[in-house]
């Protein structure tokens, strides 16, 4: 099983890319690694011992949830 901080970084990487594919409007790409960051964080929070550390994963992923469906809506519609 990864360290807690190589899923902290894949899971940034991922939101990175996918940050990058809605600016360039590719949602489908970007809904996908916006997904597996958000899996990732989701795991992290449960590893996380400390409250705050869970805050602010929570918040990370919360920000990316409501992201995904937003695109949720834009890619329905471009279908």
């Amino acid at each position: 099983m990864p360290s807690s901080k190589a899923m902290l970084a894949t899971a940034l990487a991922k939101a990175n890319t996918a940050v990058q594919l809605d600016n360039t409007q590719s949602y489908s790409f970007a809904l996908k690694y916006y997904g597996e960051a958000c899996v990732l964080l989701s795991q992290l929070v449960k590893r996380a011992s400390k409250e705050e550390d869970k805050q602010k994963l929570k918040a990370i992923r919360r920000t990316y949830l409501q992201r995904i469906e937003q695109l949720g809506g834009v890619t329905s519609e471009a279908s």
